[in-house]
């Protein structure tokens, strides 16, 4: 634009130098003919300024991870004459299918680049007379956790490219990723006693006797049915089983991995703590299944929070709940939500300790809540940080831990 107002200015300043050279009647009349035109394309652009509408749909998204969706913004223009260029600037994320030219906030061409983050970001398009347009954008993010993709400025020029205008919006679009549901595999195995089941495993909950029975609930595994007598009352009945009554577990999740502030590390201290929590709520959803309770423990920004979820149903609440807690990594050290909720284990619970990262302080905070020598703790990190071989030799051999490595990456895992 600046290149267009020198040029002009130079122009301008030629033909008038030549009025006083040349006398002549077709320099005043070009003279005239610079001096007027300016007025009408400000004229026109101020028209097509008020003439334009924009729309983004829809107002609000909700997909999986990596799920690719849609974002579509509609801009129509009531006025004789077109508009070109628009200039769309707003925070916007990936643009691998955009259909149109998008140049960050410096004027820079990004290409195909993904990004993770939403950033200020230019979108370029035009508009014919009376008719409309729309922009399609095609974004998926590989973190779950709340966004939002903001339009804030729409900037229209005039036909000359001397003057623009701004028009500012308040065009917010929530966005909310959820997290990847897992599975824990069914290693299908029975415990004999209670004393010989190591406690760790899933299946530790399960068990063939059965107290009671009961109308289906929904939630309830197709397991626990009882077949002959449901098929004698012509409604599903299911097997309240013995452990289901007394047995609970308890879940330690860690949300305070950060490995520092640089991109790449951001990027890992996203996917461990997306990893920590598709964990715990895979475990969660497969003991509510079995018919016992759970109780969930972890960090917030500022609390320290507990929830226990005796039910199937108190599942969407603690998936919504994980859903909203921010991808930054916690203040409060790991060991300090043992330290706190460790006090209210029973002698029944099993115990899930999920973490990215093992390392002496941790043992020590388990070593002082009596979880390192107490039966039925696992201890779940992920191999893609797979602790060193010190701390896997001392866990072994000094400790009752459980110690399980599961691919932080896979919908299915062994626990």
């Amino acid at each position: 634009m600046r290149e267009f107002r020198v040029f002009y200015g130079v122009l301008t300043f030629l033909v008038t130098a030549m009025c006083f050279v040349y006398q002549s009647r077709l320099m005043p009349l070009l003279l005239l003919i610079l001096t007027i035109c300016p007025a009408i394309s400000f004229i026109i652009m101020l028209i097509s300024y008020f003439s334009i509408r924009l729309k983004a749909m829809p107002s609000e998204i909700i997909a999986n991870k990596f799920e690719s969706f849609d974002l579509e913004l509609n801009l129509r223009n009531r006025f004789i004459f077109p508009v070109s260029p628009i200039r769309i600037i707003g925070d916007f994320q990936d643009f691998r299918e955009l259909q149109s030219d998008v140049r960050d906030a410096g004027g820079e061409n990004l290409g195909g680049e993904k990004e993770v983050d939403f950033s200020k970001k230019i979108l370029m398009t035009d508009l014919p007379p009376f008719s409309s347009s729309s922009i399609k954008a095609t974004f998926s993010l590989p973190f779950r956790g709340e966004y939002v993709i903001r339009i804030y400025e729409l900037w229209v020029y005039d036909v000359m490219k001397l003057f623009r205008l701004r028009k500012k919006f308040d065009i917010q679009i929530r966005t909310v990723i959820l997290p990847r549901e897992k599975l824990p595999n069914d290693s299908g195995k029975e415990t004999e006693t209670e004393s010989e089941s190591p406690a760790s495993r899933i299946t530790a909950h399960r068990s063939n006797m059965f107290s009671s029975l009961r109308e289906y609930r929904e939630g309830d595994s197709i397991r626990h049915i009882h077949w002959k007598l449901s098929a004698k009352q012509d409604e599903i009945i299911i097997k309240q089983q013995e452990q289901s009554v007394n047995n609970s577990a308890v879940i330690f999740s860690d949300f305070s991995c950060n490995f520092g502030e640089e991109k790449e590390n951001v990027f890992m201290n996203r996917r461990m703590n997306d990893a920590v929590l598709e964990t715990a709520l895979a475990i969660t959803k497969r003991i509510l299944q079995d018919g016992n309770s759970v109780i969930n423990c972890w960090q917030d920004v500022k609390n320290s929070e507990k929830y226990e979820a005796t039910e199937f149903n108190h599942y969407g609440y603690l998936f919504n709940a994980f859903t909203a807690i921010p991808q930054v990594p916690m203040e409060k050290p790991f060991g300090d939500l043992i330290e706190l909720f460790s006090p209210e284990i029973k002698e029944h619970h099993t115990i899930y300790i999920i973490t990215p990262i093992i390392n002496d302080t941790l043992l020590k905070a388990l070593e002082d809540s009596g979880l390192a020598m107490r039966g039925g703790v696992s201890l779940v990190t992920f191999a893609t940080l797979k602790p060193m071989g010190q701390i896997i030799d001392f866990i072994n051999e000094k400790t009752k831990l459980n110690l399980i490595e599961i691919d932080d990456e896979a919908v299915t895992f062994d626990v």
